[in-house]
């Protein structure tokens, strides 16, 4: 069905090709998104607030735990627990339920790519656009995790198509309500994630002020209507946390959250400008095969108006994440879609003409989507996973591996109408084989694996209610959302309380194992009942847990 779907979505007409992207994101977003476990450490914490807000019934407060969570606007809690309550399922409803405003987001996300690019490319290259960015590492991952980006990323892209149409157009007979359309793309984008999406925005529509050298253009934007609507959106709840939290919730968010990012690489996640760069083969892949046939063509038609449109939809805001300290994988993502347009508007006739330099460099680019799936299936193998466990992604990668063959050697052969349908399925191949893959290895969720196995522990042991879990040490938001709200986490260097040592027999620790922890109390009797190891993805590094239960000596 994939394949039928990304060979003639180039003949479709626009509102056909759209109901195919729609298809074709589903096709690919649904493998392992109801499978794959909740994800350290942002998932974990959106869901587990989002679960509470639906438990307390305040929209305006969000916890995580017994601690206020004030770094993030309540957008996504909102939507996250409306398809908790829509559900029927409450703060029951799953980790999948959660997941759904992502997995909705990146779906209109692939389907306004190609609304924003068709002023720019034409409809037949904007459809295919969307189908790149069905392919994209990054957005396959963020449809698949319950927070904020793909949710994001489709207001960006609402708010861009406004901008796009208007550069290109210069006004418009509908400008009053495409001024509705944008204002309130950008009051769900600061709900959602703050001053992010405003400033992809406004670097995009500044920089294409300075290149045109004028504004007029952005005229229909300054409707006051739609400004003060957008701001009724927006604005109340930021009052409320306001009156309700006094300056905790801006301090919380500017001066904990964002300006440390800005400072430094916060949280151990810093990196040297050139980071995204050196990534964009494999978070962009397979679409980087074809942005290396589209740069001579890009280059030569720089002073074009949608040329000048994709470059100042993607320059300004890299510069920016490239020159700001703390790096994540997903922070370039509101640019990927002006790549993916450039990608597939320049892409194939830039192999037409390509050399066999520029196609050499096109066919090494095919490596690095493979060396991942690769990685991935090595990993699997040396940490105790078997066949049966990996199969969909040695599917997975065989297909890619065929696929990508095909596509070098369309490369090689210059057949221009092949290239991005070889690259789009061979994109698809990968992640349908790649998110199961996740899902099914032991060796990346050690926590799970220590509450599961408390769980059953519990149970055979005759509890009639959950297990009261403690963390020691291993302190993973992942843990608040497995084993319920009052789980305790107890930082490794402090010493076991007696409380919990004294506590009933269904009271179980996850002990990280590592030198210096104090022992536990000595009248307690803390036998162990299980080890896990495994890499924890919140923290980077591979971790030993210990599973013990504690009563009280007699």
């Amino acid at each position: 069905m994939a394949a039928s779907m990304t060979s003639s979505i180039a003949g479709l007409s626009p509102a056909r090709g759209l109901i195919a992207l729609v298809f074709l994101s589903l096709a690919a977003f649904l493998p392992g998104f109801a499978a794959l476990p909740v994800t350290d450490r942002d998932e974990a914490r959106f869901a587990q607030a989002a679960r509470q807000m639906v438990e307390s019934g305040d929209p305006i407060d969000i916890r995580f735990g017994d601690e206020a969570r004030l770094k993030k606007p309540a957008g996504i809690y909102w939507l996250q627990a409306g398809a908790a309550l829509a559900s029927g399922q409450g703060d029951r409803a799953p980790l999948w339920v959660h997941r759904l405003p992502s997995l909705i987001g990146a779906t209109a996300a692939v389907v306004l790519v190609a609304v924003a690019g068709a002023p720019l490319v034409g409809w037949s290259a904007a459809l295919w656009a969307g189908a790149l960015m069905v392919v994209t590492l990054v957005l396959g991952a963020e449809a698949r995790i319950a927070k904020t980006d793909a949710a994001l990323l489709a207001t960006v892209l609402a708010a861009q198509a406004v901008l796009m149409q208007l550069h290109m157009a210069g006004s418009v007979s509908k400008g009053r309500g495409m001024a509705y359309a944008f204002w309130l793309a950008v009051a769900a984008g600061v709900l959602l994630k703050g001053p992010i999406g405003p400033a992809v925005l406004a670097l995009t529509a500044t920089t294409l002020a300075l290149l045109r050298r004028e504004a007029r253009w952005l005229r229909p934007l300054a409707a006051p209507g739609p400004i003060v609507l957008a701001l009724a959106v927006a604005l109340p709840w930021f009052v409320a946390i306001t009156l309700r939290d006094g300056a905790d919730f801006w301090q919380g968010s500017v001066g904990v959250d964002l300006l440390p990012k800005i400072a430094a690489g916060q949280e151990g996640k810093g990196a040297p400008p050139g980071s995204y760069l050196l990534a964009l083969w494999l978070t962009f892949w397979p679409g980087s095969v074809l942005l290396v046939l589209a740069l001579p063509g890009l280059w030569r038609e720089r002073r074009t108006r949608p040329v000048q449109a994709l470059l100042a939809w993607a320059v300004p805001f890299w510069m920016v994440l490239e020159a700001v300290p703390t790096k994540l994988v997903h922070y370039p993502l509101p640019v990927y879609p002006a790549l993916a347009l450039a990608a597939a508007a320049w892409g194939p006739a830039g192999l037409a003409m390509a050399g066999r330099g520029l196609r050499l460099a096109a066919a090494l680019a095919l490596l690095p989507g493979l060396l991942l799936g690769l990685g991935v299936l090595w990993f699997g193998f040396a940490h105790g996973s078997d066949l049966p466990a990996l199969w969909p992604l040695v599917l997975g990668l065989a297909a890619a591996t065929v696929l990508s063959g095909a596509a070098g050697l369309a490369l090689a052969r210059r057949q221009v109408a092949r290239i991005v349908p070889l690259s789009v399925l061979a994109g698809l191949a990968l992640y349908a084989g790649l998110f199961p893959g996740f899902a099914r290895l032991e060796a990346l969720w050690p926590g799970h694996r220590a509450v599961a196995a408390a769980q059953r522990h519990a149970e055979a042991s005759g509890c009639t209610a959950a297990p009261d879990l403690v963390g020691w040490g291993y302190n993973e938001p992942s843990l608040i959302w497995l084993a319920g709200r009052d789980t305790r986490r107890i930082r490794a260097n402090e010493a076991l309380p007696d409380a919990v040592s004294a506590g009933a027999r269904c009271t179980y620790i996850i002990r990280a194992r590592r030198d210096g922890l104090p022992p536990p109390p000595a009248n307690a009797n803390c036998p162990l009942i299980g080890q896990f190891e495994g890499l924890a993805i919140g923290a980077g590094k591979w971790v030993t847990l210990d599973l013990l239960t504690c009563e009280v000596a007699r």
